[in-house]
Parts: structure tokens; C-alpha cells; sequence
């Protein structure tokens, strides 16, 4: 559904759910107990969040909601980073697999994130952000939806400029600075590193942005919340600083080769063309490789690379792997197959005599999970692929997102 179309029916339905609450009392999303646990959560984790991440984090000068805020996905634990630096509690919205654990119900009880399906348009999640802050709390939303690989910004779409112009509250734009040098998602130690802090960036009022374009506001939440650690000048200490570099860096810009970059300690190599480099403590890539000296100069390179290869008839494959379908609420199913192989036309799971083809047509979306898992929905489905150690999920993502966009373009 076209998101002109999606906002339009989100009006409709608050009419209706204001019609409806005059008639059947409608239980409140936001409770006391919320902000109590978020207030002990605060107190307590800040020892943790120091000594294990020398995180700090500046007091907001909004004291109460409702708002929105909005914040760049650097590392694991950004929903706590972010709550450090507000007085009140934020409900975040929370992945599909969240909502597969153990513990799923008591985090429900204690603390209400908003579920959330990754990189899928979800007209519930909206239409509960809309009750919260009706009820006058507060909303935490990464809007990249996914945690950043590359150390920029992940690509997002618009939708969130139009959640906030309908929903008319004080706009937050918050940044986590230093998080990707201290904990970059690829990776598998935390580095010791001299800053990690975050602060917000602007506020933004309704008056403000009621005259905006939904592409004006769109930008300024886009420039606003880009982050460059490397640019800080600040240094991230680490004997195993680049060990899985390569769940980010699939390529090797020199060879070609796909797959052949392998990591250990401080350094990693193509195992096909023999290039070595050093992942440097001021995150650089030393000697640069093809040259790119900084990581989202490699992997923007590798992002479009990679389309048009499969587009020429190349295919990516993987084997060992694990294959679940995710229903929320319930433990993952185990489906057969154990081999993963995606080319211009379909994704295809096969293994143990089987082979299940998804035309790329008929999925909705491919999304990384984690470090080494990847979703893709289909048919009202939540399917998972998840890999070895070292297995590379954005590279399936990166080839999704670029065939679907170059078809786009095609009919147009």
C-alpha cells in the first residue's frame, strides 16, 4: 500500500478509535509501573554502561513527553544509551525477534516496546505510536530500522517524517556518537575507546515543522542524525578489532572475489589475491584496499557492485545454515534445508534432497538480523536464514534491495 494511502487510513482509523473508546473503555498502553521500571533500569545500568562501554550521556533539556525521538542505531544496546539522557521513559519499537524469547512476556509486562517488523511498512506499529502518545508518553524509534554495518547511516524511507507530521508533538533528534567505534555490529569485543556519548542534536516543534514538505523534514531527520566516528579523531583500542570484518565486507574491491575476506586480530586478507590490511584503532583501513580507507566507502562500493553482478547472471551462495520460520510470540520452527543460494530471479533454500524456490518477486523484504541472520518475508510469512560465524547476511540484502530498485526503474 502506497504510504499517501497508508497515513489516510491511519486518519480514519483514530476517528474510529475515538468512536469506539466513547462507547467500550480501551485499556491504556502506557502505565505507571513503565516508568518505574524504566526509572530503576536508569539508576541501576548506569555502572554497567560506563564501565563496559564508557558510555555518558548529556540530560535532554525536554523534561516530559509526549514527543518522538529520534536517534542513528550504532550499537546493541542504543534503547538504554538513549533513555540515559531522559528524565522519562520512551517506549521503543522492538523486532520480530524480540518478541521469540523466552522472556518476551515479562519484557511486554515491565516495559511495552512497540513491535515492529524490519524493513516492511507496519500500520499497527504506527497506529500504537499514535495511542502513546495520545496518552502522553513518549516514542524511541531508530528510524534506519536496523542497526548500521557500515558506521553511516542505514537507508530509510520517509514514512517516519509523515508519523511525525501527523502526530503534531516536539520532534527529538538524538545522537549516539562513538558507538560504532565501540561496539560496531560486525564485530565480536567491545573496544576500549576515549569517547562514546550521546547528546540530542535538535528539537524540532510542530510550529516548527507544520510548513515543512514531508521530503523537507525528511531530510533535515536524515542529516541531523548521520554520524562519522571516523572523522572524531578518537581512537578504539582492541587486540581482535577487526575479527569478522568480513560480515560486513564481502567483496574485495582488488580480486573481485566474493566471500574471500577473512579476519583475525587487528588485520584481515582476500585469501584469493592475497591483499592485507589493518583495521586501524582510528577505525581506517590501512593500507586502503582498492582504494577505499574507510568501511562505508568499501561497503557503498560492494552495495552496488553486487546488483550488477548477479543482474549478469552471477549467483551467491551459502551453506550450513540454519532455516526457521519466526512467529511471534513462539518459538522459531525449523524448516528443511541447509544451503541458501540467491541469483537474479529467486532465493532458493535447499539441502537434505530439497530445494524451495521464493521468486524475488513475490517477497516483500529481506532485512539483517543480528550479526549472522537474515529475514525475508513472504507470503505473510517471517522466514530466517541463519548462518556460521562468518557468514555475510547483507550481501543477500544489498542484492534484494538492488534488483528490486533496478525492475522499479525499468517500468518506469
Amino acid at each position: 500500500m502506497p504510504q499517501a494511502k497508508q497515513f489516510a487510513q491511519i486518519s480514519l482509523e483514530e476517528k474510529t478509535l475515538d468512536k469506539d473508546s466513547t462507547k467500550k473503555k480501551q485499556k491504556h498502553w502506557v502505565k505507571k509501573r513503565h516508568a518505574a521500571v524504566f526509572a530503576f533500569l536508569r539508576f541501576a545500568m548506569a555502572p554497567f554502561l560506563w564501565l563496559r562501554y564508557h558510555y555518558r550521556a548529556e540530560k535532554a533539556p525536554i523534561r516530559k513527553g509526549p514527543c518522538i525521538v529520534l536517534s542513528n542505531h550504532q550499537a546493541t544496546m542504543d534503547p538504554f544509551f538513549i533513555s540515559k539522557a531522559f528524565p522519562f521513559q520512551l517506549y521503543f519499537y522492538a523486532s520480530d525477534d524480540l518478541f521469540n524469547l523466552k522472556v518476551s512476556p515479562l519484557i511486554r509486562y515491565l516495559a511495552a516496546p512497540i513491535p515492529k517488523s524490519k524493513s516492511v511498512a507496519d500500520l499497527k506499529a504506527v497506529m500504537i505510536s499514535l495511542r502513546v502518545l495520545r496518552e502522553g508518553g513518549a516514542i524511541g524509534i531508530t528510524p534506519e530500522g536496523n542497526r548500521t554495518l557500515s558506521g553511516r547511516l542505514w537507508e530509510m524511507g520517509d514514512s517516519v517524517a509523515k508519523l511525525v507530521k501527523t502526530a503534531k508533538v516536539p520532534l527529538v533528534l538524538f545522537n549516539l556518537c562513538g558507538g560504532y567505534g565501540t561496539d560496531p555490529r560486525w564485530g565480536v569485543k567491545i573496544r576500549r575507546g576515549t569517547k562514546f556519548v550521546g547528546r540530542v542534536r535538535r528539537i524540532l516543534t510542530p510550529e516548527e515543522y507544520a510548513g515543512m514538505s514531508d521530503e523537507e523534514l525528511f531530510g533535515i531527520i536524515k542529516n541531523e542524525l548521520d554520524v562519522d566516528d571516523t572523522l572524531s579523531g578518537e581512537r578504539y583500542k582492541s587486540r581482535r578489532r577487526a575479527e569478522y570484518i568480513e560480515r560486513a565486507l564481502y567483496m574485495c574491491p582488488v580480486c573481485g572475489s566474493i566471500g574471500t575476506i577473512h579476519s583475525h586480530g587487528t588485520g584481515f586478507c582476500c585469501t584469493s589475491c592475497k591483499t592485507e590490511a589493518e583495521y586501524t584503532e582510528d577505525l581506517k583501513i590501512s593500507p586502503p584496499v582498492g582504494g577505499y580507507s574507510r568501511i562505508y566507502e568499501w561497503y557503498e562500493w560492494e552495495r552496488q557492485e553486487i546488483v550488477r553482478r548477479i543482474l549478469g547472471g552471477e549467483k551467491i551462495s551459502d551453506g550450513d545454515i540454519l532455516f526457521r520460520e519466526s512467529v511471534k510470540l513462539q518459538k522459531k520452527i525449523k524448516l528443511p534445508g541447509n544451503t541458501v543460494t540467491l541469483d537474479k530471479d529467486s532465493l532458493m533454500i535447499s539441502g537434505g534432497g530439497t530445494e524451495t524456490r521464493y521468486p524475488l518477486a513475490e517477497i516483500d523484504a529481506i532485512t539483517a538480523v543480528g550479526k549472522k541472520k537474515f529475514n525475508f518475508y513472504y507470503k505473510g510469512k517471517i522466514l530466517q536464514v541463519k548462518g556460521g560465524k562468518r557468514f555475510c547476511a547483507i550481501k543477500y540484502v544489498h542484492a534484494f534491495d538492488g534488483i528490486r530498485a533496478a525492475r522499479k526503474e525499468e517500468k518506469q
